[in-house]
């Protein structure tokens, strides 16, 4: 006689239904509900520290305010400061100037009084005449040297420079005794001058074409 086969699926049915199986999830229906009682004396640190916190925050904000304070004080000093500053600097600008011309005016007394010794005298040669005046011409070289004011006298034959001489005609260079290169400079007409560093007047001048 065959052995009876068992069901497989009807295993797993009687199974289930089986008292040692449980059903799953059962305990969380049981478990007991979770205390959020923010009223409770559990929850009495929280509402402390949070009223310490606030405490702090106001004398944070005390001090960030002094310091505030402070710095505003310190930015309107500064600004007291910076104003007076300026104002003595233009105050010092216009006394450079001022003194600038007093003392150019100062070393140009001395060339006013050899013009008027030598208009002055009597019976004099013209050899005499002569001296006086390149002497005064000589005073009056040492007082514009003193002021920063330098000649611009450029020599025959060097090459001409737009930046310090200014020319009024040309001419043939070739016919020049000796001859000069085109572009060279044939004749000064006028002195140019630098007054501390930079052109005043250029020098008039004769170009060789």
């Amino acid at each position: 006689m065959c052995p009876t086969k068992k069901d497989p699926y009807q295993e797993v049915t009687d199974s289930l239904e089986a008292d040692e199986n449980p059903v799953v999830g059962s305990k969380i229906d049981s478990a007991s509900p979770i205390n959020l009682d923010l009223d409770s004396e559990d929850n009495s640190g929280f509402t402390e520290d949070n009223s310490q916190d606030f405490t702090r925050s106001d004398s944070e904000n005390e001090i960030l305010q002094t310091k505030l304070n402070d710095e505003l004080e310190k930015n309107l000093r500064l600004q007291a400061e910076l104003d007076n500053f300026r104002k003595r600097s233009s105050q010092d600008v216009l006394n450079a100037g001022k003194f600038a011309i007093e003392e150019f005016a100062l070393n140009l007394l001395p060339v006013a009084d050899s013009l008027e010794t030598a208009l002055g005298l009597q019976d004099q040669s013209d050899e005499q005449l002569k001296s006086g005046v390149e002497l005064t011409l000589k005073q009056l070289h040492q007082t514009f040297e003193r002021s920063g004011l330098k000649i611009i006298n450029p020599d025959v034959g060097i090459k001409f420079d737009p930046n310090q001489h200014q020319a009024v005609s040309t001419l043939n260079g070739e016919e020049n005794v000796p001859p000069i290169f085109s572009g060279n400079i044939i004749k000064v007409l006028q002195k140019g001058y630098f007054l501390a560093g930079r052109v005043l007047r250029p020098a008039l001048v004769i170009v060789a074409d």
